[in-house]
């Protein structure tokens, strides 16, 4: 290269001994602008995203590229071959085919359409408009099937020109480079989960209890109400949630019986009524609202009015409509009886079951 230099300025010295300084200096000007303004230049910020790498998948590209070139752009072309240099012969990526892609995004430079494609070469063509440049532009391509190989990856070579398409000078260009690969399946299992516990008091989360699962009420008259409390617990990620039945007999000593009310019903003294419900009450004073974060959790309807009991067996005392992980629900009990009633020991249990609906 030295050699070479040194030969150009003997030259130029001889050239100069026959013609005026001015025309040497517009020379030497003119040497030195002209030539970069006809040469190419690259895509900057280059980018290939590929929602899925699995082979042969049919996914979305999207490709991302800066223009540099301050000139009217008409198409943009996409090759996609194994080799991402220009002028090497483009051999198609086994497997690829983009000959039904679909355009269904663009930012940036704006404004394409899609004039041709095959199952390796797309160009996006528009109405000639002069680049802004600043930021990037990417182009989202639907339908796209992956090539089949994961030993090698492939390119897509990229040029910009100022025709409408494809043909002629090319303006910028440069390549992007993917490559295919089998994922790796990470899979677990979330197991059907129902949390439920019952007794006098229990935690929140069913943690613990007091194991007491026996309330001696009092002695019956026909003047007071007799109350009583208990509580449960449940929780469950069952898609449709839980339901908790309450099943048992009404009090009874032999074959005399407390009746119980089959619709909500306020207390009465002095007639014979056994009730529960699931809410705080004034008249008599005994129970809790539930208790817990989980809305969705809640006492049935007939169960929850405040007030007012009822009790038949079988019936959903409380549920919930999806997941609901721990909820706190208070079961208060009455117990009246009417002057006539026959003496005895009146006692039942009380059977609380809770069921996920998986």
């Amino acid at each position: 290269m030295q050699h070479r230099l040194f030969r150009f300025h003997i030259h130029l010295f001889n050239f100069r001994s026959i013609v005026p300084e001015e025309l040497l200096a517009l020379f030497l000007a003119l040497f030195i602008f002209i030539v970069p303004v006809s040469a190419d230049t690259r895509f900057e910020t280059r980018g290939l995203y590929m929602q899925s790498s699995e082979p042969s998948a049919t996914t979305s590209y999207t490709v991302s590229l800066q223009y540099i070139t301050p000139q009217p752009v008409g198409s943009l072309d996409m090759l996609f071959c194994i080799d991402p240099i220009p002028y090497m012969p483009c051999v198609t990526p086994p497997g690829l085919d983009v000959s039904n892609a679909a355009l269904t995004a663009q930012t940036g430079e704006t404004g394409f359409t899609i004039l041709n494609k095959s199952p390796n070469h797309i160009i996006l063509t528009r109405l000639p408009s002069m680049i802004m440049g600043g930021s990037p532009s990417s182009y989202k391509f639907d339908n796209v099937v992956n090539p089949s190989q994961t030993n090698q990856s492939f390119s897509i070579r990229l040029k910009s020109l100022g025709s409408i398409d494809g043909s002629g000078s090319q303006i910028d260009f440069g390549s992007v480079k993917g490559e295919v690969q089998t994922g790796t399946v990470i899979e677990t299992q979330v197991p059907p989960m129902l949390i439920f516990c019952a007794a006098r008091v229990v935690e929140d989360d069913c943690a613990g209890t007091d194991d007491t699962y026996y309330t001696d009420m009092g002695t019956l008259s026909s003047q007071s109400t007799l109350t009583a409390q208990s509580q449960m617990a449940v929780g469950t990620n069952a898609t449709a949630g839980f339901a908790i039945t309450a099943n048992g007999t009404p009090l009874a000593a032999g074959t005399h019986t407390i009746d119980s009310p089959t619709a909500p019903t306020p207390s009465t003294p002095g007639t014979d009524q056994f009730g529960i419900n699931l809410v705080a009450n004034n008249d008599p004073n005994v129970g809790i609202d539930p208790q817990g974060t989980w809305a969705n959790a809640v006492a049935s309807p007939d169960y929850g009015v405040q007030n007012e009991y009822k009790y038949v067996s079988g019936d959903v005392v409380a549920y919930s409509p999806n997941v609901s992980l721990m909820k706190k629900f208070t079961v208060s009990y009455i117990l009246n009886s009417s002057p006539g009633l026959h003496a005895g020991v009146y006692s039942t249990t009380i059977t609380y079951i809770a069921s996920g609906r998986f």
